[in-house]
């Protein structure tokens, strides 16, 4: 028996296919999924620890221990300037000299001012005397003698303090020639004949050569660990020497953020060093588990002002690590720092366009062996690493 169509049989039909067609329109206006990015390929130095005694290694200058600021303990005209720069002078040598001829009136006036409060003194003695004598008959009453007596004691001590004035103005006149305190010699003058100076205004800078010191600016992270270490100097190229920290600043520098360390020379004094001279302060630590190790200095890079480098810590998924460092010792091409794992992997080029997110290839660097600071080795074309991402995903290792 024939099966009459029904009416709503054409309806289904045209339902379905308008329902396939939307299902198409929309897959094929569907964005395609964007390929995950392709790892950039990156030069890796192995992390090789010594774990010998290091040896960090510091400019430095030789300062004399004692250094005075010389000036005049009065004011007045300069007259003669008897020294120079360089010179050599001996304890209680002229080195310049005032026009005395005020500090000269000076004393004239206190000279004369002595020789009337003495005879006011003589005077008021003698007042005192006869007083004392009429007091005896009844002639005068206590009162009056009472009254002479306090007026002969206020002359004398008159006396007394007028001789005092005089010699203060005998020192002062004196104090117009300057003369060294000790034995030394002549770092700076600031000062010319005919000038007017003030009293205590420093002329000149007197230096004790005899005692010299080593003295070195020592970065913040490595001041505290100075009492550890032992400490030698190398001056001209000259056999190292022994050296004992005598002081080291409390403070920081603002300017550079480094310690002042000052050592004494702990053995006699060598005689060709000379003030000034440029000295290499040798510090070597006393704990032998001290570890530290070589690497490029482009290796470095600086996160929130702290020296740091990337590692790479999952070789597998590229992933990359930020380890903070602490520089032992940096050179032109070379750099040794601590805080790392023996072993790890280095990113030792372009390190300083890397952050977190970036998956990377690691590969070797070919010039991973450590370089002399004498012998610098030239990175061919076929070794080179380009400076930009782009270029480091496309060289071939």
């Amino acid at each position: 028996m024939n099966r009459i169509p029904t009416p709503h049989a054409p309806r289904v039909g045209i339902v379905a296919l308008t329902i396939g067609t939307a299902t198409a329109m929309l897959l094929g206006c569907s964005e395609a999924v964007a390929p995950s990015p392709a790892a950039q390929t990156v030069y890796v130095t192995p992390v090789r620890l010594e774990h010998a005694a290091s040896e960090r290694r510091y400019t430095a200058t030789l300062a004399p221990r004692v250094e005075s600021e010389i000036a005049f303990r009065t004011g007045g005209k300069v007259l003669a300037r008897l020294v120079d720069v360089g010179q050599r002078v001996r304890a209680g040598q002229p080195l310049a000299r005032l026009d005395p001829a005020d500090l000269a009136l000076a004393v004239d006036a206190a000279a004369e001012q002595l020789r009337a409060a003495e005879v006011d003194a003589n005077q008021a003695a003698s007042d005192a005397a006869r007083f004392q004598r009429l007091l005896a008959d009844g002639s005068v009453g206590a009162a009056d003698q009472e009254r002479l007596q306090a007026r002969a004691d206020a002359a004398a001590a008159r006396v007394v303090q007028s001789r005092r004035q005089l010699d203060l103005a005998r020192n002062r006149s004196s104090y117009t020639t300057l003369v060294a305190p000790f034995d030394g010699v002549l770092t700076s003058r600031r000062f010319e004949a005919g000038q007017v100076v003030g009293e205590g205004q420093a002329v000149l800078t007197l230096a004790r050569e005899s005692d010299l010191e080593v003295v070195a600016d020592i970065p913040e992270r490595l001041a505290p660990q100075l009492r550890g270490q032992v400490a030698s100097a190398r001056v001209a190229d000259g056999t190292p020497v022994a050296l004992r920290l005598r002081e080291l600043t409390p403070g920081a520098s603002a300017a550079t953020r480094t310690f002042r360390a000052r050592y004494a020379i702990a053995q006699p004094q060598p005689a060709a060093w000379r003030i000034g001279m440029t000295a290499e302060l040798l510090l070597a630590a006393t704990d032998a588990s001290d570890s530290a190790a070589d690497l490029p200095a482009t290796a470095l890079v600086t996160a929130r002002g702290e020296p740091a480098v990337w590692i790479v810590a999952d070789m597998a998924a590229g992933r990359l690590e930020l380890q903070p460092v602490v520089v032992v010792a940096q050179g032109s091409d070379r750099v040794r720092v601590s805080g790392l794992s023996e072993g790890a992997l280095v990113v030792s080029a372009g390190a300083h366009k890397l952050d977190a997110g970036m998956r990377v290839r690691a590969v070797h660097r070919p010039l991973d062996e450590p370089l002399r600071s004498s012998q610098a080795v030239a990175p061919t074309a076929s070794n080179r690493i380009a400076a930009t991402p782009g270029a480091a995903a496309a060289s071939k290792p």
